[in-house]
């Protein structure tokens, strides 16, 4: 807008500039006209035309200079209120026809409604396909919102992957959540880019006025509320709830809170020992973070790991958990203690290329061996990207890392899916082992697994083994590995080295 007022002022001088010119111009005709009236006709007449003619140049001129002013204020104008990608109108343009619909509303005693839609796994077209390519999907994206919409309602990009719709004098407020599903759906159609068929998932975030806020600028940024509530809950549409943004906010103070902690020393892992049914002897452990809040007391990964895995804390995250646990791997080991030690990793973990030198740089600088680390992933996780999951898999697999799918059970992975990534063992969830003495169903699927993991070449691991009763019954079934706490709970270090010199189960040496 100030690129605007200044093309304006522009334009204003150099009218003046003109005007002052032809003035001179006019008094110099004049001046020079009473000095040759005394002159005769032909030689009056001869300059009358030779200033008439510099008359009419100076006045093209100046209407050159105008029209050129003109059309730079336009673009000027158009560029400050446009996004110069996909063309749409940008935030500022956006918030302008919000107030407008605001007014309408009012006007015509109605509803308004701002819709914010934000695309999944953007970043990776950018990153596989390149930056233009993004432009282009970007590009498409508005054209198909757009086409969707009444010549009334309009269409904005707010910036990265996110864009706005302004949804004017609806009759009922559910209106805005069949243009959000109507929106999603032409999303979801194929696009077609370098030969690629992509499909697209989104999430949309609706509010409403007068219901919600009555500020333009207010009224998206409940919208936005409202979509990361969608991408979080895997909704596809969420209408924005004053309950759950109440309880947002103090999911940003303990977010603000969380980025100090990753930093400061107040991260802490506690390990939980894993047994190897076969020696009898303790072979590895699973680092579990624990936040020491300072108010809080001990907070556990539930309540923050999530908080993390939503915003961009979670890289830090994972790193910080691994150096932790590596420093303890080389401790354990100078002290001569064999213990590889697990670290499990989230989905944006996985899709995150730059994942395995992180990994590798730090065992480095500790001087542990990669198979001293093992690295473990959902079933869910697998299945948000598995051809990019899979990748960094391999990549980890090949420096000499190992690999296992966590809660394995829980989700939707496919026996094809398992035979294509470095897997190198399956853990068995909790909910299936810690009844499967009393639960006949627990204990087929338990059987069930294990014999599948056999048949693959795979290590299988029992978490939840709280009762004796459960433990004969994986030993008797060929579980390689058992986990729970009838072993032991998860502790800091110094507990675990106290608990190993005590236990039935010592540690390899």
């Amino acid at each position: 807008m100030e690129r605007s007022r200044l093309a304006i002022r522009r334009l204003g001088l150099a009218r003046r500039l003109a005007l002052a010119s032809l003035m001179r111009f006019i008094v110099a005709g004049a001046v020079i006209y009473g000095v040759l009236a005394a002159t005769s006709i032909a030689d009056w007449l001869v300059l009358s035309a030779g200033f008439l003619l510099l008359w009419v140049w100076v006045l093209r001129l100046m209407q050159a200079v105008v029209l050129r002013v003109r059309r730079q204020t336009a673009a000027n104008e158009h560029a400050a209120l446009h996004d110069a990608v996909t063309e749409l109108p940008n935030r500022i343009l956006l918030y302008d026809r919000l107030q407008q619909a605001i007014l309408a509303a009012d006007r015509d005693n109605a509803a308004a409604a701002v819709v914010v839609i934000d695309l999944a796994r953007f970043r990776a077209v950018n990153e596989t396909l390149g930056h233009h390519s993004g432009d282009l999907l970007l590009a498409q994206v508005g054209q198909r919102l757009a086409g969707i919409l009444r010549a009334s309602d309009s269409v904005a990009r707010l910036g990265g992957d996110e864009f706005a719709l302004v949804l004017r004098s609806l009759n009922e407020p559910e209106a805005a959540v069949t243009v959000a599903d109507k929106a999603l759906s032409a999303l979801a159609e194929p696009i077609t880019l370098q030969g690629l068929e992509l499909e697209l998932e989104a999430s949309a975030g609706i509010a409403l006025y007068p219901e919600h806020e009555a500020d333009p600028e207010r009224l998206v940024q409940c919208a936005e509320t409202a979509m990361e509530a969608a991408k979080r809950d895997h909704a596809g549409v969420e209408v924005y709830d004053p309950e759950a943004d109440r309880g947002s906010a103090g999911r940003l103070t303990l977010l603000g809170e969380l980025r100090k902690a990753i930093g400061d020393g107040s991260l802490i892992l506690h390990y939980q020992p894993q047994v190897d049914i076969r020696s009898g002897r303790v072979t590895s452990v699973e680092a579990l973070v624990r936040w020491n809040h300072p108010e809080r007391g001990l907070v556990p990964p539930v309540d923050f790991v999530p908080l993390a895995e939503g915003s961009g804390l979670i890289r830090p995250l994972t790193l910080e958990v691994l150096r932790q646990a590596v420093t303890q791997c080389a401790a354990w080991r100078a002290g001569g203690l064999d213990l590889r030690v697990a670290v499990n990793l989230s989905a944006r973990n996985l899709l995150d290329v730059g994942l395995p030198e992180e990994v590798a740089a730090i065992l480095a600088e500790h001087g542990v061996p990669p198979a001293c680390l093992e690295l473990e992933v959902t079933e869910s996780t697998l299945m948000s990207d598995p051809l990019r999951a899979g990748g960094v898999m391999q990549r980890l697999s090949d420096m000499g890392i190992a690999l296992a799918i966590d809660d394995f059970g829980t989700g939707y992975s496919s026996l094809a899916l398992l035979r294509q990534l470095p897997v190198d063992t399956l853990k068995i969830d909790r909910g299936f082992v810690m009844q499967m003495d009393a639960q006949d169903d627990d204990a087929m699927i338990v059987r069930s697994t294990i014999g599948l993991a056999r048949s693959l070449g795979l290590r299988t691991v029992a978490e939840g083994v709280e009762t004796e009763s459960v433990l004969e019954d994986l030993r008797a079934l060929g579980c390689d590995m058992l986990q729970g706490f009838h072993l032991s709970r998860p502790l800091p270090s110094a507990e675990l080295e106290a608990w190993l010199a005590e236990c039935r189960w010592p540690a390899v040496a």
